[in-house]
Order: structure tokens, then sequence, then C-alpha cells
């Protein structure tokens, strides 16, 4: 007779074994569905963080439309806005109703509303509470500096082309005016030179910026197209700070660059008269009247001076209205006398600008070059505004000075032989060739007339550092 060994139960380690997967899958599954829950809650805080910085920007919109407001009606009060300090102003929106019962608000606050003292300032800060939510507010935070706009925030400003041909034409900057205030002027001199001297095509051809071996002690930019490909070996872009062992600084070359060329109306204010410019050499005439602006205006078919000739504006605001054409030579020149002397000219024709003359400065040797004792004026104070509607040709050439501005934009402006020019000009096409020198006056792109304001810095406040400058005026 056999007897049989039972085998050991087997159903305890099975149930074990089950209970154990089970747990397994159910941790995973929770982990699972806590990971997705994690990357909704990113997910859906995302797309508020999208949406407060554009909460964020519309109150930037706000404040810079009533800014703006004020500079084309000065009347306009931002009645809609609480005055703080004086010259502040601040506003906020609340329950600004977003999906999934999310609510939002805004805050702005407005320095220097009306430009004064100082150009406006805009702090922006946008909170949202998600809806069902415990967790923080999504926040963003944006500090804004505005300046007026300016047709001559760059030196040399084409619609086409900048070219440079021969040998060590220069283009640099200095700064007339560092104050903004009309006091203090300083004429250009090596000792006050600077590395602001821009150039700027919108063209994207590749001769946007053709710089050869001109040397551009500042910035060269294109509206698409790489400004480098025409350095020669002589030329250079650089600027303080530059590496050595190039002739360019990608750091101070760029592709983006952009610009509006407004077309130009003669003003239509009521002349103090016809003129014929010679013998007029002196203006304005003491019998006549500012017109209401402050300035005096007369009409004239063109400007002839020759040899010795100087016409002078004596310490008055002249704007000269010229149907024909602008031509000084040999010695001839244009003098502005006395410290609120500025002359405008609005003319369709053709501007010739050569010899040796002098246009709003003093040349003692006749070189063309600017030297100790010599001295440009303010460029600000000498205007030319090309007002045709097609091609026009603007020439400065020979050894004359030059300081002003040119705004032309369907001129085709030449820089020939070796003068200096300092100023701003902005045409359909600058060429400069020979020896000549461009200065630009940075004080230019702070010149705003009637201009409205743009944004000169933008920068999102992110550490608390930051946004603690701001938190007094912006919680409310």
């Amino acid at each position: 007779m056999s007897t049989l060994t039972p085998r050991p139960p087997q159903r305890g380690s099975l149930l074990i074994v089950a209970m154990i997967m089970c747990a397994v899958i159910g941790i995973s599954i929770v982990s699972y569905i806590q990971l997705g829950r994690t990357a909704l809650t990113l997910s859906n805080r995302g797309i508020y963080n999208n949406a407060a910085m554009n909460l964020a920007e519309q109150g930037l919109e706000e404040a810079m439309y009533s800014v703006n407001k004020i500079v084309a009606d000065p009347s306009y009060t931002m009645s809609d806005w609480n005055t703080n300090a004086s010259v502040n102003k601040r506003r906020r929106w609340d329950d600004v109703a977003l999906s999934q019962n999310a609510e939002g608000e805004y805050r702005v606050y407005v320095y220097n509303y009306a430009g004064s003292p100082g150009t406006p300032k805009i702090v922006s800060k946008a909170s949202i509470r998600l809806g069902g939510s415990s967790a923080p507010a999504v926040e963003k935070w944006i500090e804004v500096q505005l300046l007026k706009t300016s047709k001559f925030a760059n030196g040399l400003v084409a619609k086409t082309s900048v070219s440079f041909t021969g040998n060590n034409a220069t283009v640099d900057s200095w700064n007339s005016d560092p104050e903004n205030d009309g006091a203090g002027i300083r004429p250009y001199s090596t000792a006050l030179q600077t590395d602001n001297g821009s150039v700027g095509s919108i063209s994207i051809s590749t001769d946007a910026v053709v710089v050869q071996n001109a040397d551009v002690w500042g910035y060269v930019a294109t509206g698409g197209t790489d400004p480098t490909t025409f350095v020669g070996s002589n030329g250079s872009i650089l600027g303080n700070g530059s590496p050595g062992g190039s002739n360019v600084d990608p750091n101070r070359v760029s592709t983006n660059f952009c610009a509006t060329f407004d077309p130009v109306t003669s003003p239509t204010t009521t002349s103090n008269g016809f003129v014929t410019l010679p013998p007029t050499l002196v203006l304005p005439d003491p019998s006549h009247i500012a017109a209401a602006d402050g300035y005096y205006y007369y009409d004239a078919a063109e400007i002839s001076l020759s040899g010795g000739q100087t016409l002078t504006i004596n310490n008055k605001k002249v704007v000269l209205r010229v149907t024909g054409n602008v031509t000084t030579t040999g010695n001839a020149g244009i003098t502005l006398s006395g410290s609120d002397a500025s002359l405008a000219i609005y003319t369709p024709g053709t501007v010739d600008l050569g010899g040796n003359g002098v246009a709003n400065g003093t040349d003692t040797d006749g070189d063309g070059k600017i030297e100790t004792g010599e001295t440009l004026g303010q460029p600000i104070n000498f205007q030319i505004w090309g007002t045709s509607s097609t091609a026009q040709n603007i020439s400065i050439h020979g050894n004359g000075l030059f300081s002003g501005v040119i705004y032309a934009p369907n001129g085709n402006v030449s820089i020939v032989g070796n003068g200096s020019v300092c100023g701003s000009i902005v045409a359909n096409n600058i060429a400069l060739s020979g020896t000549a020198e461009f200065h630009y006056d940075e004080s230019l792109a702070k010149v705003d007339g009637g201009n409205p304001y743009r944004v000169g810095s933008w920068k999102e406040l992110t550490t608390s550092a930051a946004r603690s400058i701001y938190s007094g005026v912006l919680d409310w």
C-alpha cells in the first residue's frame, strides 16, 4: 500500500502576489493621474501666464494712448486716471472675466505723464486668479521708458542704399546737447567723439549698405541682408569695447532695421512776403512780424549764393519756402547769428552746396575740416526738407562745412570731397566719397516737436528685488 504526499497549499501565496500587483498598478495609476494633474496645472498656468502678459500690455497701451493724447491735445486731462504726486497718474482695472472662472486685474502707474519733468515712464502689473484653485495668482510686471519719436534718431538713413566710395570716409557721433535743455551747446570735436555713428537702410538688397573702405565708429543695419558683405580690407564697423583682431564687430551689425519715410509738405502759414536771395542777404526783415508760432515765413523762387555772399539769419526763427533750387558756390554760405537763430528750407528742387562754403558754422582756414577755434552750430537749427514726390538731388561737395539735418524721402544725397557734415540725413539714397567726415548728433534722437512718444526700453520685471521698487505704487 502506497501513501501519497500532499502538495503544500499555494492559495495564500497567489493572493499575496495578486495584492502586490494590484498595489503596484494602483500606485502607478495614482502616479499617472497625479502627473496628468500636474501637467494640466502647468499647462493651465502657462495659458494664463500669456493672458497675464496680454493684460499687462493692454495697460501699457491704455497709458501710451493717454500720454500721446496729451501731445496731440494739451487740453486732454486723463480724467479717468487718478493723479498721484501731481506729475504722476495711476489707474486700475478690476474683475476682468476670463475663461474657466478665472478673474484678472491690471494696474498701471505713469510717471511724468505730461512729459515734465523728464519723459514718461510706465509700470504695469497684471494678476490672474485661477478659478477653483488656491494656487498663487499668475502675475506679470512690465517697465517701459518712453521717448519722443524723432525722424533723426539715426545718423544716415536710406530707403534704398547707403554707399561709401573712395578712401577713408568716416562716420562717428557726439552729443551737442547732452542735457536736452538747449543750454551749454557743444560743437563737435574729437574730444567729444562717441561710437553711435549709426548707418541704416531698410532695403533687403545685397547692396543696402556698402561700407567698402570707410570707417564706421558705430552701428550698421539693413532690412534683411548681411551688412558686412561689402566691408573692404581697409574698412571697419567698430566701437568702444570691440574685440581686437577684426575690422567688424558682430555686435554692431544687424538685419532688422526699420524706419518710416513720411512725405513732406511745406507749411501753409501766411508768408511775410516773396524775397529774392540774393540781393536780400539778411533775414528776417526788422519790419516784419513773426507768425503765432514765433517763426518768420518767406517765399522765394530760389536761393543762389556765390563768391563770398552769405545769407545771415539774424537771431530769429525763419522758414523759407523755395519753389526752385538752392545753390551755394565759391565761399558763399549760410550763417545763423545769435542763440535764437534757426532756418528751415522747404524745396522740391535741387540742392547744391558746393565750393568752400559754410552752412551754420565757421571755417577759418577754408580746409573743410573742424579744427581748434572753428565750430559748427547745433544741427537742429538748420534744416533742409525735400518736398518733391519724385527724385530730388541734394549734394554737399568741395571743402565745405555743413551742420544741419536733411529729410528728403525721395532725395538722392551725395557728400563728396573733403568736407565735414554734422547732423543727420534721411533720404532715398545716400552716397559718401572722398575723405568726407560725417558726425551724427545724438541729441537729434530727442528732438520731439509735436511727435508722439514711442517705447524707448521695455523690460519685464521677474525678480522680487525688481518688483519691490514699484510695489508701493502698484498695490492700492
